[in-house]
């Protein structure tokens, strides 16, 4: 069977991952072992501190550290428990351990969850929440962007021609904008158009022109902003249809 340090070869790196990434690790390791179902996290443990011993010995008990955490991040999870058979440091796969079995797709799965399909806009399901799960957090934040962008355009029925900040200032003008809420107070209309206008102008002009880096964090919260803001479009286009009186 594979052993964990031939998935993870350097010590110091093994320490230092996040729980939930060597956990992604360990469940391949236990997924292709010879001793499948029944796995023993004392074994486990001790097997992986004689591994990464042979290359720094001192690291015997940050190796055991790392390594029961990431087993209990795995439990925690759902995706190992305790072999109800057995004593109580005996586990078995769960239903869900089985179907993900690796470690990539370990990390696929905690980036849905960390922007799951409820919290964004349709338009968000089609062109950008696909580009985050593969982590392509740039161009998904674009494509939102410029879904937000495409949005106001049709909504305001303005042209091809209007793009971006200009876009957003005319369809949004506090006096005149097509998307513009009359009743609300002045200043709110003033501020919602700045908001629109930030938004293209911090969100989708930058990676339009350079390379802008991203983490998962970053690019969810901007990704749920862009599908409000969405939201927000789509209320005024449909109050543009509503027959008056």
């Amino acid at each position: 069977m594979p052993y964990l340090r031939h998935l993870v070869p350097d010590t110091t790196a093994l320490v230092n991952m996040s729980a939930a990434d060597l956990a992604g690790y360990v469940l391949e390791t236990l997924m292709s072992s010879k001793y499948k179902p029944d796995w023993n996290r004392h074994n486990f443990c001790g097997a992986a501190m004689t591994e990464y011993a042979e290359s720094r010995a001192e690291a015997e008990d940050e190796v055991a550290a790392a390594v029961s955490t990431a087993w209990g991040w795995l439990e925690v999870n759902g995706l190992i428990c305790r072999n109800p058979k057995l004593d109580s440091d005996w586990y078995m796969p769960t239903a869900r351990g089985r179907d993900v079995q690796n470690h990539q797709a370990v990390r696929a799965l905690i980036s849905a969850e960390q922007l799951p399909e409820t919290f964004l806009h349709p338009e968000l399901l089609v062109h950008a929440r696909p580009l985050f799960l593969q982590s392509r957090f740039e161009t998904a934040i674009f494509e939102a962007f410029k879904a937000l962008e495409i949005a106001i355009r049709s909504a305001a029925g303005l042209s091809d021609g209007d793009i971006g900040i200009q876009l957003a200032q005319a369809a949004f003008h506090p006096q005149n904008g097509q998307l513009t809420d009359t009743s609300a107070e002045a200043g709110e209309r003033v501020a919602l158009m700045h908001l629109m206008v930030g938004a293209l102008g911090s969100y989708k002009n930058p990676s339009s022109h350079r390379r802008v880096p991203l983490g998962a964090e970053e690019a969810r919260d901007m990704l749920i902003l862009a599908s409000h803001l969405l939201r927000i479009v789509d209320a005024r286009s449909a109050s543009k249809l509503q027959p008056v009186g």
